[in-house]
């Protein structure tokens, strides 16, 4: 991490004496979005509101949703929930808390928080199998409170990437549309993985957009695509990107537009490149509906060309942060013939024109 005021991490998980139980141990259970808290009563009251405010994070869809929720459990009852998918262990050393001596922590590690050099201990597959459990130690709860929040989109993205990890795996478990995939790739020299149930809903070549969708009574899920061949990576900004998917939203979806209140935009790593992540909620005066977006817009190099993939859900019945979830884990598996080493018959300028 660049900036010196973040205390430093240590991963050395292998570091905890903590005893894993039996060789055969059960598959985790409970909810992909909880994440159990064990805690001594009065440590929870000080750590409440940080460790919310770290892992708590909420999404406007229109309305408020939050990925994880933190769930408290005193340290008598930790047997109850020791196969939960996501645990956190947390305490300092100079409070009455249960929690920290049941970890038995290693005199080397002890050293290390002593000294401020370690705070964080991921564990995989702890007591259960596709489990993460993260200890979080310091010398005091104010200590404590100040790292979690120097070091928050750290500890937040061990989860965000376990929670990714299993959508992406329960997604395309089976019936993964890989004719599909490979068709896509031929025509077009690009392809995302494309789960079950999702439709080419439009195919627009010589405007070079593709568009995935997946229906459901009441709920909507799209993908789409844009491409422009030998573009100008210096237009990718917040305007564009907002210029350019109203163009095609009107012409597509029926009028929908970016509702601009909302929207927000940043640069951000997207497939290792660098792109411009834009974010918020979309809408439609006519019909009087709306939803959450996500859309990257990036440059490829080895192609010379601009991508924008978007991902949008309808869903006025319910939590959209699944769908979301799902589409993003579809927008990030988008590969190139290129990056896959395959042939592609893309359509050139002259072919469309």
């Amino acid at each position: 991490m660049k900036s010196s005021k973040l205390i430093p991490i240590v991963l050395a998980a292998a570091l905890l004496l903590i005893m894993g139980g039996c060789l055969r141990k059960p598959t985790s259970t409970g909810g992909e979005t909880d994440i159990y808290v064990i805690a001594d009563s009065s440590d929870w009251v000080v750590l409440e509101p940080t460790l919310k405010e770290v892992f708590e994070r909420e999404i406007k869809t229109p309305q408020t949703e939050k990925v994880f929720e933190l769930l408290w459990t005193p340290p008598e009852k930790l047997n109850e929930v020791a196969t939960r998918k996501n645990l956190i262990l947390t305490g300092a050393f100079q409070s009455a808390g249960a929690v920290i001596p049941k970890v038995g922590l290693s005199d080397e590690v002890k050293q290390r928080v002593i000294a401020g050099a370690a705070f964080v201990f991921p564990k995989r597959d702890q007591w259960a199998k596709e489990q993460l459990m993260v200890v979080l130690v310091s010398n005091t709860l104010e200590e404590l409170r100040e790292k979690l929040l120097a070091n928050r989109k750290f500890l937040y993205e061990l989860f965000e990437k376990k929670l990714l990890d299993d959508t992406a795996a329960e997604m395309f478990r089976e019936l993964e549309q890989v004719e599909l995939e490979k068709e896509l790739l031929n025509k077009y020299g690009w392809t995302p993985r494309i789960q079950h149930d999702y439709f080419i809903n439009v195919e627009r070549p010589q405007d070079r957009f593709l568009m995935l969708r997946r229906t459901l009574p009441g709920r909507e899920r799209w993908l789409f695509v844009h491409w422009i061949d030998e573009g100008d990576s210096t237009v990718l900004n917040e305007k564009w990107a907002i210029a350019t998917r109203n163009k095609l939203t009107m012409k597509f979806y029926e009028n929908d537009q970016i509702n601009e209140q909302y929207a927000h935009s940043r640069e951000a790593v997207f497939l290792n490149r660098k792109a411009i992540l834009l974010e918020g909620l979309w809408e439609n005066d006519e019909k009087v509906i709306g939803g959450p977006f996500r859309s990257y817009s990036f440059y490829d190099a080895r192609a010379r060309r601009i991508y924008m993939i978007d991902i949008a859900v309808f869903y006025p019945g319910g939590e959209k942060e699944p769908f979301l979830r799902q589409l993003d884990v579809m927008a990030n598996s988008f590969k190139t013939a290129q990056e896959l080493g395959a042939p592609a018959n893309s359509l050139s300028a002259a072919e469309t024109n």
